[in-house]
């Protein structure tokens, strides 16, 4: 992966971008992550796919920007998606990068050609109070505290290597909102995601709630019973989804059958 910037009015965006080997994927990584999380299931689809990641303002190697918002992480994408125009795109995103996913699916039909989310909850209002409820305030709070601090203290507090990078790479103001409980405030600028606008095939996912998963069961049927072409699976794992076990991980094995098809350029 070659890593380039990409300057925008407010904040450079670290890149991270595979040999062109076939069609565009873009990985969106969750809040608080980075673009390597994605690095375990690179030698799967590197061979097969123009893979191309990056950092989220505020996460890993980007710029630092004054506020943080729901809104200026969805530009960050929309800037990305347009360094890369026209090429058509399969979009792949964990939890906030799904959510990201598909706006850009509703706002740019014509580009996409597909998309999956992972653990991405699908009601704004419902995400909200969740984020709001004072176990995940709490534990933002100290996530906050020990974000923007050397790796080697993050280590000496007992936090595995890959948290320990992750961390240390985060701006800890990338999560005043939710360590005040004031995520409504985050989403300001944000609507619910319109399906009817989305016309390519999408994959929901879903971990398991009693397990720390974010997408609650509440969520999934009125958009299944609207959209019943969409597929849907859940995995009785964690919010991370196991996603840095590569293809170890379900959720890789069942994201990378359903977007085998789109492996090859669409013929006009």
């Amino acid at each position: 992966m070659h890593e380039f910037q990409l300057t925008l009015e407010d904040c450079v965006l670290n890149l991270a971008e595979g040999p062109n080997n076939g069609p565009l994927l873009l990985l969106l990584h969750g809040f608080t992550n980075r673009w390597q999380v994605f690095q375990p299931i690179l030698p799967v689809v590197l061979p097969k796919w123009h893979v191309v990641t990056f950092d989220f303002r505020g996460h890993g190697r980007s710029g630092r920007a004054r506020r943080y918002s729901a809104a200026g992480f969805y530009q960050d994408a929309v800037a990305v998606l347009g360094h890369f125009a026209p090429e058509p795109v399969v979009l792949l995103g964990h939890s906030m990068g799904g959510s990201i996913a598909l706006h850009l699916a509703q706002n740019f039909p014509e580009r996409v050609r597909a998309v999956v989310t992972g653990d991405t909850s699908l009601d704004l209002a419902m995400h909200v109070e969740t984020m709001n409820q004072r176990r995940n305030v709490k534990l933002f709070g100290l996530r906050r505290k020990l974000a923007g601090r050397p790796v080697e203290e993050l280590l000496r507090r007992g936090l595995p290597s890959l948290q320990a990078h992750e961390l240390a790479q985060l701006d800890p103001h990338v999560m005043d909102y939710h360590a005040e409980g004031r995520v409504g405030e985050f989403f300001a600028d944000v609507q619910d995601v319109d399906f009817d606008r989305i016309r390519c095939p999408v994959l929901l996912t879903q971990a398991s709630p009693q397990r720390g998963g974010l997408l609650q069961d509440a969520e999934i049927p009125p958009v299944l019973a609207a959209h019943p072409h969409f597929r849907f699976h859940r995995f009785e794992s964690g919010h991370d989804l196991d996603i840095e076990q590569g293809l170890d991980s379900p959720f890789w094995q069942v994201s990378l059958a359903f977007l085998e098809p789109f492996s090859l350029y669409a013929e006009d």
